[in-house]
């Protein structure tokens, strides 16, 4: 049921950004607001039978609903090592992956068209949007389960590929830790101006606060392999520089932690949805 409520703000947020910029409605057995009656056909899902109108009329009826205005969609997923981190009971891996299919589950379901990008410090996978839920589901098990060939991370080349070739307006997720090199500020901007970007941030606590204690600790950066030793002695607290640069080019984005479970995800997306309904406004074409 949480998760239907997920697609529900989904496919609004679809309505209020890309209103006047697809194909009109039209008419499903599967969709969000009821449209007619129409007696059975061959095809139909059995499942949309309206049992009421055929005990009355005597001949099977189904029901046909309006389905919202298709977009195209895309996820942008950050396969480097980092992701492989988790100080909890879950990796950053494991959640965008429960992330990816929850999001794939709310935006595949009324005919949008489904895209993804897998990257690391170059472009490791590229799929086409595609409509279908099965198919959408392909591809996003593809996308998880290929092993990448690098293991650093370069999100400016992530989004400068899809700048050049993606044209029409299209709603993206990135799906990230944004641990990074600082380098994507012109490109973000770029791809922010033409497409709805929301950026789905995947963190752990223990990467940007360590508790007091007396000693020191010796960390490994899982990327570049490089150690380095830090006192403990005061609390680390190590501010995240790109919550600056999406506040500087007026991007807001929900950031999840690894030891928060799926009903806490779930909340999130669904509040963030609907406050980016309220704010209005529809992406420039």
């Amino acid at each position: 049921m949480k998760k239907k409520r997920v697609r529900l703000y989904l496919q609004r947020l679809i309505g209020n950004l890309f209103g006047g910029s697809f194909a009109s409605y039209i008419n499903s057995t599967h969709g969000l607001e009821l449209d007619e009656l129409r007696q059975y056909q061959t095809g139909d899902d059995l499942k949309s039978v309206d049992w009421k109108t055929t005990s009355r009329i005597g001949r099977l009826h189904v029901r046909l609903k309006l389905v919202d205005k298709r977009a195209t969609i895309f996820f942008i997923i950050d396969k480097s090592r980092s992701e492989k981190f988790g100080s909890f009971y879950h990796t950053k891996e494991d959640i965008i992956a429960k992330l990816l299919s929850l999001l794939v589950y709310a935006a595949s379901e009324t005919g949008n068209e489904i895209g993804f990008l897998a990257f690391t410090d170059r472009i490791e996978q590229y799929i086409p949007p595609k409509t279908g839920e099965n198919e959408a589901f392909k591809n996003m098990k593809k996308v998880l389960t290929d092993e990448p060939s690098s293991h650093s991370t370069d999100i400016n080349a992530a989004l400068t590929f899809l700048h050049k070739k993606v044209q029409s307006p299209s709603l993206i997720f990135i799906l990230s830790d944004f641990f990074a090199p600082h380098n994507y500020e012109r490109s973000l901007k770029a791809i922010s101006y033409r497409h709805e970007v929301i950026p789905v941030i995947v963190s752990d606590k223990r990467e940007s606060c360590i508790p007091k204690a007396r000693g020191y600790l010796t960390v490994r950066d899982v990327e570049t392999h490089c150690n380095k030793t830090i006192s403990t002695t005061e609390a680390l607290h190590v501010p995240a520089p790109f919550y600056a640069l999406l506040r500087k080019l007026a991007i807001s984005c929900i950031t999840i932690h690894t030891d928060e479970d799926e009903g806490i995800w779930i909340k999130k997306i669904s509040e963030f949805f609907d406050k980016r309904i309220r704010r209005g406004g529809r992406i420039k074409k």
